[in-house]
C-alpha cells in the first residue's frame, strides 16, 4: 500500500474515539491485505436462459471511487473461460447518468423515510448541518444531502463548488462481496412458501453491494440501474466527512450482504441483512422482497449496534437468514415451542465487551419497529470466553447446520485465540469442541467461517483452515508461524465441553515436494471402533519461511473442499503467493480430478489468483453415460474453481470431474453420501 493510504490510516485512526472496551483492539486497515490492485470481490450469476455472467466490483482508495461491473462468462469444456470483451453495463456509468434516484434511510425510532433533505428527521439535519462530529454547524446540510444523493453541481471546479471533487458518485468497493438475488429457491419445506415462490417467480434479479459512500446499493442485474439505496442510520454522524475537500478513503458499509427468506409477521418475505464492516459497529436488515418496489415493502424492518448489546462489533462477513427454535431455560432463552426466524451473525471485530470475548447473535426478523431490542425476549445472544483477555479476539463467521425440517439446530465458528465453538441452538449455549494449536502448543487463530460435512457413523466433521490476515503486523515475518487445515468430528450426543478433541487424536496429514504442488500421504484411518480418529490435519508446508495461511473460509465440492492459501513473504512489490488446495473432506487426502481421494495425490500447485479476493465456484455442467446390465449409470460433474485477479480477469484455478453412480438413492440424500457409504464399507462408491 502506498505511503499516502498508509499515511492517511494512521491519521484516521488517531481521529477515532478510543473504545471503551479493555480488551485489546485491532488495528484493521480500510485496504484488503496482499491485494494487488484496485478489483474487489466478485460473484457469479446465471441468467434465466442458464447463460452465467460474472459481477466485478473495484475500489480506487486514492480517488475513493469505484464501480460494479458484468461481464459475460462462457465455460469450454476443458475447464477454458471466455469473457466478454467489454462489460455489459457499468454501475457507475449509469448511476452518474442522471436519473431519479430512490434512497432511503431510518431512525433510532425504526422508521423508514426517503434521504431528502424535506423528509430527514431534526436530529439527522443537525448531523448533516456539521462538517464533522461536534464542530458548529456551517448551514450547508441541504447541499451536502444533495451531494450524498449524487449531485455534482457543488463540487470542487464547479461555480460556487465547495465539496469534494469525485469521479462517479458510487463510492469505493473494498471488501463487500456482491450478492446477486433472483427469484426464491425451492429449499423450504413449507406448502406456504410454495405460493411465495409462484408469485416471486419472476422477480428482478438484483445485485446487492455495500459502498464506502455510506450506502447499501441495490443494482439491476439486467441494465446496472440503481433500484434503489439504503444509508444506515448507524452512520449518519458519519455523513459528512463523505463531502470534505480534504477527505480520505475510509469505510462506510464495507460489508457483504446475506439474504434468505423468513417468515415476517407472518407472511413470507426476502430478507436482506448486512453489517457495515469498519464502518460502524451493528447490523441491518431490509425487506427485498420486491426490489424494484422497496418503498412499498416493509422496508428497513431494524438495525442492531453496539447500544443495543457491548458486545457487538464490527462484522463484514454476511450474516445467515435461518429458522430456529430455541431453548427452555430462563434469562437468555424462551418457552421450547416458539420458533422463528433470525439473522445469525458473529460478534465480529472490537466488541465492546470487557472480558474481550465473543458472542453469536441470533437478531429475530418478527421484531415489531417500536419494539425496543430486550434480549431473551427478541434477540439472543451465546456468549463465549477468550483465553485471555489481554489478547484481542474476535469471533469468525459461523456455519450452521440445518435439519430436515428447514431449521438450524446448532452453528460453528472459531477465534482468534484457536477455539473451535459449537453453539447448541436447543439450549442456547456454547461448548469447546477444538483449540488448534501447532505442534509446539502456540494457538493458531481461526479468522475464517468453517464448512459442515456429515461424518461416517452420524455427527459432523467441521473443516477449517488456520491463520490471521486482519492487521498490517501480519504481513510481516513475525507473524509467520505454523498454521494448518483441520477436519474435527463432532460424534452423536457429544455434549461435553471437558473431552474436547485433542490434536493427538487426529490422523497427521504430511505434505511433501510432488511435481508442480505437494503429495498428500498417511494411513488410512476408520471414525469408529477401537482405532478410532477424531479427523485429521495437515501444516501449510511454507507458513514458517513465507507465512503461509488461509486466506478465506474453505469452498465446498461435492465432496471435497478447496482451501486457498496466500503467502506474502515475495520480493518487494510482488503481488503474494497464492496456492489452491482441493482435499477430500472425509480422508484428507488430495482430490485426484478424475479419481476422487487417494494417497500421494497432489495438490497445492501455485496459482495466479489474488488470494485477498474469495473463491468462485461454477457449475459446469454434467453428463450420464449409458446404462449397464444392472439398470446403472455413471454420472459425472465438473466443477471449475475460479480464482479472481486484479482486474477483470479471473483464472481457472481447478476443475474437478465427480464421477458417481446415477439413480435415487432415498428421499433425502445428503451432498457427500457417497463418501461416507466408501468410508463405512471400504469399497469406492
Amino acid at each position: 500500500m502506498n505511503a499516502r493510504i498508509l499515511g492517511a490510516w494512521c491519521l484516521l485512526a488517531l481521529a477515532l474515539p478510543p473504545p471503551a472496551s479493555a480488551a485489546p483492539q485491532l488495528v484493521v486497515p480500510h485496504w484488503r491485505l496482499g491485494q494487488t490492485g484496485t478489483a474487489g470481490p466478485s460473484a457469479i450469476g446465471r441468467a434465466a436462459d442458464g447463460v452465467h455472467f460474472l459481477i466485478q466490483t473495484s475500489g480506487d482508495l486514492a480517488t475513493a471511487s469505484g464501480t460494479v461491473q458484468r461481464r459475460a462468462l462462457t465455460l469450454g469444456r476443458d475447464g477454458s473461460i471466455a469473457y466478454g470483451a467489454a462489460p455489459a453495463w457499468d454501475a457507475a456509468l449509469v448511476l452518474d447518468s442522471g436519473a431519479a434516484r430512490n434512497i432511503l434511510t431510518s431512525d433510532a425510532s425504526g422508521a423508514t423515510f426517503a434521504f431528502t433533505w424535506e423528509t430527514l428527521p431534526p436530529a439527522t439535519r443537525a448531523l448533516l448541518n456539521q462538517p464533522e462530529p461536534n464542530a458548529a454547524a456551517d448551514g450547508l446540510g441541504e447541499l451536502r444531502t444533495d451531494f450524498l444523493r449524487g449531485a455534482r453541481t457543488h463540487e470542487l471546479g464547479q461555480p460556487q463548488g465547495q465539496f469534494r471533487q469525485r469521479l462517479s458518485a458510487l463510492g469505493d468497493i473494498v471488501n463487500s462481496i456482491p450478492l446477486i438475488v433472483g427469484a426464491p429457491l425451492a429449499d423450504i419445506p413449507d406448502s406456504t412458501h410454495a405460493q411465495f415462490r409462484v408469485q416471486f417467480q419472476g422477480r428482478h434479479m438484483t445485485v446487492y453491494t455495500g459502498a464506502n459512500d455510506g450506502m447499501l446499493h441495490a443494482f439491476s442485474a439486467a441494465t446496472g440501474a440503481e433500484l434503489f439505496a439504503y444509508v444506515p442510520a448507524a452512520l449518519a454522524a458519519r455523513l459528512p466527512a463523505l463531502s470534505h475537500p480534504a477527505y480520505i478513503a475510509r469505510p462506510y458499509v464495507d460489508a457483504s450482504p446475506g439474504a434468505g427468506d423468513a417468515k415476517v409477521g407472518g407472511a413470507w418475505r426476502t430478507v436482506l441483512a448486512s453489517g457495515m464492516g469498519m464502518g460502524a459497529r451493528g447490523l441491518f436488515a431490509l425487506d427485498v422482497t420486491d426490489p424494484a418496489r422497496f418503498s412499498q415493502g416493509l422496508r428497513s424492518i431494524w438495525e442492531f449496534t453496539e447500544a443495543d448489546d457491548p458486545a457487538m462489533g464490527h462484522v463484514r462477513q454476511a450474516p445467515l437468514i435461518a429458522s430456529i427454535g430455541t431453548g427452555t431455560g430462563t434469562g437468555n432463552s424462551v418457552n421450547a415451542a416458539a420458533r422463528g426466524y433470525f439473522a445469525v451473525a458473529s460478534s465480529g471485530w472490537n466488541n465492546l465487551a470487557p472480558d474481550g470475548g465473543g458472542a453469536l447473535f441470533l437478531l429475530s426478523l418478527d421484531k415489531p419497529v417500536s419494539q425496543k431490542w430486550q434480549r431473551g425476549v427478541n434477540f439472543f445472544s451465546i456468549p463465549t470466553k477468550g483465553d485471555s483477555s489481554m489478547l484481542a479476539n474476535a469471533l469468525s463467521p459461523p456455519a450452521l447446520v440445518v435439519a430436515s425440517n428447514g431449521s438450524a439446530t446448532r452453528a460453528y465458528a472459531g477465534d482468534l485465540h484457536g477455539n473451535l465453538w459449537r453453539f447448541d441452538f436447543a439450549t442456547l449455549s456454547a461448548q469447546r469442541l477444538f483449540t488448534a494449536r501447532d505442534e509446539g502448543g502456540a494457538p493458531q487463530p481461526i479468522a475464517h467461517a468453517p464448512k459442515v460435512v456429515f461424518a461416517p457413523g452420524g455427527g459432523y466433521l467441521v473443516l477449517f483452515a488456520t491463520g490471521k490476515l486482519i492487521e498490517e503486523s501480519d504481513l510481516l515475518a513475525p507473524s509467520f508461524t505454523q498454521q494448518s487445515v483441520y477436519a474435527i468430528l463432532d460424534a452423536p450426543g457429544a455434549r461435553d465441553s471437558a473431552v474436547a478433541v485433542a490434536r493427538s487424536q487426529l490422523a497427521v496429514r504430511t505434505l511433501s515436494v510432488g511435481g508442480a504442488g505437494y503429495a498428500i500421504s498417511g494411513g488410512r484411518f476408520s471414525y469408529f471402533g477401537p482405532e478410532a480418529k477424531k479427523g485429521w490435519y495437515f501444516d501449510f508446508p511454507n507458513a514458517r519461511a513465507a507465512g503461509e495461511r488461509a486466506a478465506a473460509s474453505p469452498a465446498s465440492i461435492e465432496g471435497a473442499i478447496a482451501v486457498a492459501s496466500m503467502a506474502p513473504a515475495t520480493p518487494k512489490d510482488a503481488a503474494p503467493a497464492s496456492r489452491l488446495y482441493v482435499i477430500d473432506a472425509l480422508t484428507g487426502f488430495a482430490y485426484d480430478p478424475v479419481s476422487g481421494a487417494m494417497p500421494d495425490a497432489s495438490t497445492g500447485q501455485l496459482a495466479t489468483f489474488d488470494p485477498s479476493l474469495p473463491l468462485l465456484i461454477v457449475d459446469a455442467g454434467s453428463s450420464r453415460g449409458e446404462r449397464d446390465p444392472t439398470g446403472g449409470a455413471t454420472a459425472t460433474r465438473r466443477v471449475v474453481v475460479l480464482g479472481p485477479q486484479a482486474g477483470t480477469r479471473a483464472a481457472a484455478a481447478a476443475t474437478i470431474e465427480v464421477r458417481r453412480r446415477a439413480g435415487r438413492i432415498g428421499w433425502r440424500e445428503v451432498s457427500n453420501w457417497h463418501e461416507l457409504h466408501q468410508a463405512a464399507t471400504g469399497k469406492r462408491p
